[in-house]
């Protein structure tokens, strides 16, 4: 009994250590092209920490890792030209204004840019997007950049947008299609247009290609809003 219960354990020990490798081998993205090819090291920017998208992973995925589909589990990918580093970036506001959780055009209105979750330190604390709107992309910064630093040059592309509406129903939209190419060393940041309820992006005084329009029914209003885009 004691030699039945002494080999369980070892197979045990064997088989968890066979699938931790299998998944932590499967978290490397693997570059066929361009510098840096080998694996392709991948870095999350957050003002929160709640889901997150990652550059497109295709092919093959180790077997006894995806039979578990843990978070830590991902396929290889075919990345042409890829930056040597790739980064997904994310903005959440859930309160409008000085700690308030009003909807957002009864506390802005329905013109200017709201920028999101940036305030004149760099990051603000917290959820609440207090900045009031402004005229146009990055014309708060005065020299002083503002939003997550780009590490590498790359490529700004699948922009995600969801949220909840005052109403309490939900919303998302999605752009796949749009890029825009940034160089080492600049930022990048999201702003809710409020005039034609679209979340832009912007780096220093230059909007990016990439966009995303919301369809907010007559009557209703933005509560929470979570961005989400990747740099690949």
């Amino acid at each position: 009994m004691r030699r039945v219960a002494k080999d369980s354990v070892a197979y045990t020990l064997v088989f968890a250590l066979g699938y931790f490798i299998a998944c932590n081998s499967a978290s490397n993205v693997k570059l066929t092209s361009g510098e840096g090819a080998g694996n392709y090291m991948r870095m999350m920017n957050s003002t929160v920490r709640h889901t997150a998208i990652f550059p497109t992973n295709t092919g093959a995925q180790s077997v006894l890792a995806s039979v578990f589909s843990t978070p830590a589990a991902r396929s290889d990918a075919n990345i042409t030209a890829p930056s040597n580093l790739g980064q997904s970036f994310e903005s959440v506001c859930a309160a409008w204004g000085s700690g308030a959780t009003s909807s957002l055009h009864s506390t802005f209105g329905n013109s200017g840019l709201v920028p999101l979750n940036f305030g004149q330190s760099g990051i603000s604390a917290g959820n609440i997007c207090s900045e009031a709107p402004i005229a146009s992309v990055g014309s708060d910064e005065n020299g002083n950049p503002k939003g997550f630093p780009i590490f590498f040059q790359g490529t700004i592309n699948n922009l995600a947008v969801y949220g909840i509406l005052a109403s309490g129903n939900t919303f998302r939209c999605l752009d796949t299609t749009n890029t825009s190419s940034l160089q080492d060393s600049t930022y990048v940041r999201a702003y809710y247009d409020l005039a034609h309820d679209a979340i832009l992006l912007g780096s220093g005084t230059a909007q990016l290609a990439v966009t995303c329009s919301i369809s907010i029914p007559a009557g209703d209003d933005v509560n929470v809003v979570q961005v989400q885009w990747v740099k690949s």
